[in-house]
């Protein structure tokens, strides 16, 4: 039966209401079982889900789990403010929901919500930039110009370079998930200096209509034999429609012209049509969104229930150069995590170099309280996606003296 539009709500605490079936157009689906819901899903098209968890006192690790898996609907929370005013529903709302919702449940205002969601889906689907999959996670425009980059190129070979560990197989891997492609990988160093193509000829001669996305890593370091086939065969007109090719790089342009090795018609595909992955480093707040995002992904896999990392903490990873990138990122998280026995990952559990000075200045309790202040503004700002009148909510203050706070202080919010 084909439906305009539908919503499924995984009823997993028993308090809501039949409403939203009295909408032209909507088809509501009801769950109570994470397993009929997941196989419901599996056969589905649905873009916007609602949960139910108005009755629960913590979020359940088996629901936690169970959202992974369907990271591409927008998930809507239905909780009471009580629930809100604990940290563990808050850091559940920010990783695995679209928007919330209190109880009770106002029909008209749910539906708004539902709505929007809806048309925020439909919006990044016909645009093809619902990149924010799987472990792409960045909101600096340099990271983001990557993929949108990626998506207005018309032409079946592009270059990904940048420093090690920025992320490029993860990249171009996400990028596949999000077209409906398939994709695959090309090791470099499973490949003899004089060994065989057929594996490489099997990959790029694949007949089905399949939409197949190759990624060859480290290909600076291609055996000679290997770049003049590949140079042969791009050039020559011989990948097939369905294919795209991707080269990863860990040279920048100046360092890639002064290393020897190169095929000249391989150094000229490379360079052909080329984008620049930003090291960590140079992507501000992205370091605390990739370090959060690891933390609760990582501590969800030891079985633990970590909270956040503290604010001493935060402002070392801040001032951390990352040499690493994000393969060091997520060493140093992981690393944070086995230690730490509390609710926050702090300084000592991180193992970064460097320390943190205290100015005399900021030693006083006035500004103390005020960076104190200041934290909980934008960390309120970031869980509603900016909405003022929903972090006023949160903060208990009103939505004037919020305005007048975020001005005070010079909070940015994030587009």
């Amino acid at each position: 039966m084909s439906m305009d539009k539908e919503i499924l709500v995984l009823q997993y605490a028993q308090g809501a209401k039949a409403w939203i079936n009295r909408y032209p157009g909507w088809t509501l689906i009801r769950h109570v079982s994470l397993d009929t819901a997941g196989f419901y899903l599996e056969h589905a098209d649905t873009s916007v889900g609602i949960l139910d968890c108005s009755g629960l006192d913590k979020p359940p690790v088996q629901l936690e789990q169970w959202l992974d898996n369907y990271k591409g609907i927008s998930w809507i929370a239905l909780l009471t403010l009580r629930q809100l005013y604990k940290k563990e529903w808050q850091v559940f709302v920010a990783i695995h929901c679209y928007d919330y919702h209190t109880t009770p449940v106002s029909e008209d205002r749910l539906f708004i919500t539902v709505g929007r969601a809806y048309g925020m889906k439909r919006l990044k689907s016909n645009l093809g930039l619902s990149f924010h999959q799987s472990d792409l996670i960045g909101r600096h425009e340099k990271f983001n110009n990557v993929f949108i980059a990626m998506n207005s190129n018309h032409n079946q070979c592009l270059t990904l370079a940048g420093e090690p560990g920025t992320g490029k197989r993860h990249i171009v891997k996400g990028f596949a998930k999000v077209k409906g492609g398939i994709f695959l990988e090309v090791n470099v160093f499973c490949m003899e200096p004089d060994g065989e193509l057929k594996p490489l000829e099997k990959i790029f001669s694949k007949t089905d209509d399949s939409v197949v996305f190759i990624y060859i890593n480290h290909s600076e370091q291609l055996p000679e034999y290997v770049q003049r086939y590949v140079s042969e065969y791009v050039l020559n007109g011989k990948v097939k429609s369905n294919i795209s090719l991707f080269f990863g790089v860990d040279l920048i342009s100046s360092e890639q012209k002064d290393k020897g090795g190169f095929s000249p018609d391989f150094l000229l595909l490379l360079n052909q049509f080329r984008l620049e992955v930003p090291p960590l480093r140079e992507r501000g707040q992205d370091k605390i969104l990739l370090a959060r995002y690891y933390l609760y992904k990582i501590s969800r896999e030891q079985g633990k229930r970590i909270l956040g990392f503290t604010n001493a903490a935060e402002k070392m990873m801040m001032n951390y150069e990352w040499p690493g990138n994000i393969t060091e990122l997520i060493e140093k998280v992981r690393r944070g995590v086995s230690e730490c026995e509390t609710e926050y990952v702090g300084v000592e559990h991180l193992d970064l170099e460097g320390e943190l000075l205290l100015e005399p200045e900021n030693l006083s309790l006035r500004k103390a309280r005020e960076e104190a202040d200041a934290l909980a503004i934008k960390r309120v700002l970031d869980l509603v996606s900016g909405r003022p009148g929903r972090a006023a909510e949160l903060l208990c203050i009103s939505r004037a003296s919020l305005h007048r706070l975020i001005a005070r202080y010079g909070i940015r919010r994030e587009p």
